[in-house]
């Protein structure tokens, strides 16, 4: 389970699905440097998303995933 305090670098590491649908939503992870040391609250925050509605959205991309 994805959580706000995962850090961005974590998430890209270990969700890469995950990371690909920040992408589509605007946060390009990946290739910031914010994403050594932010969480991903804090790069949610930054670009103005919801934290719970995208929380819940990279939860349901794993749940898919799993399937």
């Amino acid at each position: 389970m994805i959580t706000k305090d995962i850090t961005l670098i974590k998430l890209i590491q270990e969700y890469p699905e995950a990371a690909a649908k920040l992408k589509e939503m605007g946060m390009s992870c990946a290739v910031c440097m914010g994403a050594a040391s932010e969480t991903l609250e804090d790069g949610i925050k930054a670009h103005g998303l919801n934290l719970e509605e995208t929380l819940k959205i990279l939860n349901e991309v794993l749940k898919k995933d799993e399937e």
